[in-house]
């Protein structure tokens, strides 16, 4: 590269160590270009509909006395399948959300601190539309009271309908009390509500407690 004269002094400066240091600059922003680029391009696309996992089409809540320290337990069965509860928490598309122990499992720690959340629930789901028949049954799993009242809510999600809410209340230990139950066709539409009595809840030597 020729030097070039400077016009106001009539000096010559060398420009290519100046025109050096500009192709390096330029470089490595070229460099800083292409690693935002790659780094654009191994970003997750944003979920499509289709990808977001199939929400629950129906639930159902048990719920008794928050301060109750009763264990009572939800069960539910599709047709002849395994029956959902606190020992088989899952067999599709039923799910047990959560065993709630009365207030044995109200108890948690947070940041080394004792936090005590006061509610008597187990939910079950029902994550997709499976038509058949679905049998649901309560069961005073330990009642420590003379007498131990809850409630059952089924509810439909999508769209949302209460099929119903029932009141109840168990006098006596270990004992089993079944509630209607319903048939799904394959829109998801609830045909009947009937009463069943079927013996859903396992015991240890594969007999339902009465």
């Amino acid at each position: 590269m020729p030097d070039q004269e400077n016009f106001f002094t009539g000096k010559k400066r060398r420009t290519g160590s100046n025109l050096a240091f500009n192709d390096l600059l330029f470089n490595v922003l070229i460099g800083f270009v292409m690693l935002f680029v790659i780094a654009f391009l191994m970003i997750n696309p944003i979920a499509k509909k289709a990808d977001i996992p199939v929400k629950a089409e129906f639930i159902v809540v048990l719920e008794w006395d928050e301060d109750a320290s009763d264990d009572l337990d939800l069960w539910m069965q599709l047709d002849t399948n395994k029956p959902v509860g606190f020992t088989n928490r899952e067999d599709t598309p039923l799910h047990l959300d959560r065993d709630d122990l009365g207030t044995t499992n109200d108890r948690i720690v947070v940041d080394g601190k004792v936090v005590f959340i006061k509610t008597n629930r187990e939910t079950i789901t029902i994550r997709g539309i499976i038509p058949g028949e679905y049998f649901i049954t309560v069961h005073a799993y330990s009642k420590k009271a003379a007498n131990v009242p809850y409630t059952v809510t089924v509810m439909k999600v999508n769209p949302f309908r209460q099929l119903y809410s029932l009141t109840g209340e168990f006098l006596v230990n270990r004992e089993i009390q079944r509630l209607p139950a319903f048939t799904v066709d394959a829109n998801g539409r609830i045909t009947s509500v009937f009463q069943h009595f079927k013996d859903i809840v396992p015991s240890r030597n594969g007999v339902a407690p009465q």
